[in-house]
């Protein structure tokens, strides 16, 4: 199942600012812009393809609390554009995917609410995206304050028995570091995973994501990436080039 691999840029909000924590930590903040859609219009005039973008605070509260600022970076943009952070009812994925954005991303809500997690795969399909955010070998929810009872391999074996069509993946201990992903488990989950796999967390240099991408043929279809860029390791078109390159080989 080889995909094509894209590096997608992240794009955290929190208190109406563009910030990235410290393995979703929220004491461990720091804030890299005091605006989102600027940093979203910096990305796509950089060459991005894709965007990932997380109300964090909606991640904290259990509810989007920066909807409308997201719905707004969806409408200036010409690319597509995902969101997660607080997307627990049906009704909250359905407005983000009435105000333009492509992709919701689900957490909390697919492990604690099986029902609404195949219903929601069937009516949003390709839309639908659940994150498998992993701490301490389960499943974290609740925006990484909480951990659930599944392991990663348990939970994308009944993610794609619900319907689901894609995954991303992020080890929370390596989120912000920049002391690279957690290679040995995303090979491991890709290779489980029945679905397209998006891996996030950790990268810090070129060769992270040249690593992640000669994965492809396990169905790895890209790398979401945010600390690194802000903290400028690399350019968003060294990273592009770093991943064809690994991807072409």
């Amino acid at each position: 199942m080889k995909c094509e691999f894209t590096v997608i840029p992240a794009v955290d909000i929190r208190g109406g600012r563009c910030v990235r924590l410290f393995q979703g930590l929220p004491g461990e903040e720091t804030v890299f812009s005091e605006d989102p859609l600027g940093a979203a219009e910096r990305w796509q005039s950089e060459g991005a393809s894709y965007l990932h973008v997380v109300d964090l605070d909606g991640a904290f509260e259990g509810r989007p609390v920066n909807n409308e600022l997201i719905v707004e970076i969806a409408g200036r943009l010409s690319i597509p554009v995902e969101v997660g952070g607080g997307i627990r009812t049906a009704e909250s994925a359905r407005s983000y995917i009435d105000g333009g954005v492509d992709r919701v991303v689900m957490g909390t809500a697919a492990f604690e609410d099986p029902g609404m997690l195949s219903d929601m795969a069937g009516e949003l399909g390709e839309r639908l995206v659940v994150g498998v955010d992993v701490k301490d070998g389960r499943v974290a929810v609740a925006g990484w304050t909480e951990t659930g009872v599944q392991g990663p391999l348990e939970a994308v074996e009944m993610l794609a028995s619900a319907g689901v069509r894609r995954v991303i993946y992020t080890d929370t201990s390596k989120d912000g570091t920049l002391k690279g992903p957690n290679l040995a488990a995303i090979e491991q989950i890709a290779r489980a995973c029945r679905v397209p796999l998006i891996a996030s967390g950790g990268v810090g240099e070129l060769e992270d994501i040249a690593r992640v991408s000669s994965m492809g043929a396990l169905g790895i279809e890209g790398i979401i990436v945010g600390m690194a860029l802000y903290k400028r390791k690399f350019t968003l078109a060294e990273a592009q080039l770093a991943a064809r390159e690994r991807s072409a080989g």
